[in-house]
């Protein structure tokens, strides 16, 4: 008897787990709630209940070496840091290359996963499904939840007493799209992760003032490192992860902000992270 596998979402991870799936002789079926593949990647100009949204100008943070399939590389051509709309052309090739497709139920929302009545017994669970205003209920074997962990977004209001009060606009960057309505406008972007200087770079351009608020600091570093290799390709190795634990603590510390500073010294700016 052939295990039946439930998979949500057909994103990067759902994909690849209909791919793992199909290589162990397990029957995958994805639930795909939109109608295409690619999840957080795929671009849409509005953001849409229930999924993962990009703004238009992103690019990746990994080079294309340390994030492709394992069994499907980038195409040679294809550039080491990539718009959304290549990765997910990247992501389309690979869906059509292992003929993954077939295997998708697209605008199909998972509505709930429960224990089948003999779980016990079975290990079967009950995931039930709406398309098209259609209830549907059908058992697997197992079930692979892939929806990611970008689709809603956290404003922390309570943090900031008085908002209310705020005669402005504010909002998550889940809801950034580009800066053409920020043109002339003051700006203050609150946290120093990939999204926040993203955007206040870009918005920099258009907005009349840009400032950028940090709780903890954070090592701004290029995505280009020595030699013009991805940076990623240098300091996510084997052995610098050897060095790191071989090394006393006080060294390995001392060597990682040293190669942290080497473009400008954070604490100039008071960006040096609290944990360092």
């Amino acid at each position: 008897m052939v295990c039946r596998v439930a998979i949500i979402g057909a994103g990067v991870s759902g994909l690849a787990s209909i791919k793992c799936c199909l290589d162990e002789g397990l029957e995958p079926t994805c639930f795909e709630r939109s109608e295409n593949i690619g999840g957080l990647w795929s671009f849409m100009e509005s953001p849409e209940e229930g999924r993962a949204s990009i703004y238009r100008s992103v690019f990746t943070n990994s080079c294309k070496e340390m994030m492709c399939y394992m069994d499907f590389p980038f195409p040679e051509n294809f550039p080491n840091y990539m718009h959304n709309s290549k990765l997910q052309e990247y992501i389309e090739l690979y869906a059509k290359h292992f003929d993954l497709l077939k295997y998708i139920q697209f605008k199909t929302r998972v509505t709930n996963i429960k224990k089948h009545s003999d779980f016990h017994i079975s290990g079967q669970w009950n995931v039930e499904t709406q398309k098209d205003g259609k209830l549907e209920s059908l058992t697997f074997d197992a079930v692979m939840v892939c929806s990611g962990h970008h689709v809603y977004p956290s404003i922390p209001v309570d943090s900031f007493p008085g908002l209310e009060k705020f005669q402005g606009a504010f909002f998550h960057s889940r809801e950034y799209k580009g800066p053409e309505k920020f043109r002339g406008k003051k700006v203050l972007v609150i946290g120093l992760g990939n999204s926040g200087s993203d955007i206040a770079v870009e918005l920099s351009h258009t907005a009349s003032q840009v400032c950028i608020s940090s709780r903890s600091g954070s090592w701004i570093m290029s995505r280009v490192w020595d030699k013009g290799y991805p940076w990623d390709m240098l300091l996510v190795t084997r052995f610098e992860s050897f060095l790191k634990d071989a090394l006393p603590r006080a060294i390995s510390d001392w060597l990682y902000v040293r190669k942290m500073n080497r473009w400008f010294k954070h604490e100039n700016y008071g960006l040096i992270p609290v944990n360092r």
